[in-house]
């Protein structure tokens, strides 16, 4: 869903452990060149068309995916780098997803 955004290249899913319950979902962009989406405009894209548990906690925007050599994302070494000083946190921006 986050790829038919017109400023998204290409996108990965993953889980990322969360601090009180149940994993969240981290979405990790590469945006199309020339693109600015601030991740609370990408967010409320997600929002219209995505049930409210499945709209990503976390966006990370990123020059580009690692693949393996069938051009596969390679999500294992996304889950590693988990949350970093690039991640940003729709509940630390006060976001909120409507139910």
């Amino acid at each position: 869903m986050v790829n038919s955004h017109p400023s998204v290249a290409e996108s990965a899913a993953i889980s990322v452990k969360s601090e009180l319950s149940e994993d969240e979902v981290k979405v990790v962009v590469m945006l199309k060149p020339g693109s600015d989406l601030p991740p609370g405009e990408l967010l409320a894209f997600c929002q219209e068309r995505m049930p409210y548990f499945a709209v990503p906690r976390f966006v990370e925007y990123v020059d580009g995916l690692p693949k393996t050599a069938n051009e596969k994302v390679q999500k294992a070494k996304l889950r590693e780098a988990g949350i970093t000083a690039a991640t940003w946190d729709r509940e630390k921006a006060g976001f909120k997803v409507e139910k």
